[in-house]
């Protein structure tokens, strides 16, 4: 899943739980939900990845607010 796919209507910033990095996750128009972490981009079938599943339960920041969090603002 690339941030420039724009499929995803909905995207947020889940923090790795390494700390090493960070996650993208999206939500299509028909409610489809999608993850940059290896967990969901490489099997099938699919299923909700945990970076998913924080983001359901109310987790992660979106793209904005992770954007204006890194200027500063």
């Amino acid at each position: 899943m690339s941030i420039k796919d724009d499929k995803w209507i909905h995207r947020w910033v889940v923090p790795s739980s390494s700390g090493g990095g960070e996650y993208i996750v999206g939500q299509d128009a028909e409610g489809n939900w999608g993850c940059s972490c290896v967990g969901w981009t490489r099997h099938t079938p699919r299923t909700d990845c945990k970076h998913i599943r924080e983001v359901k339960a109310g987790g992660g920041q979106t793209i904005t607010e992770h954007i204006i969090g890194k200027l500063g603002g």
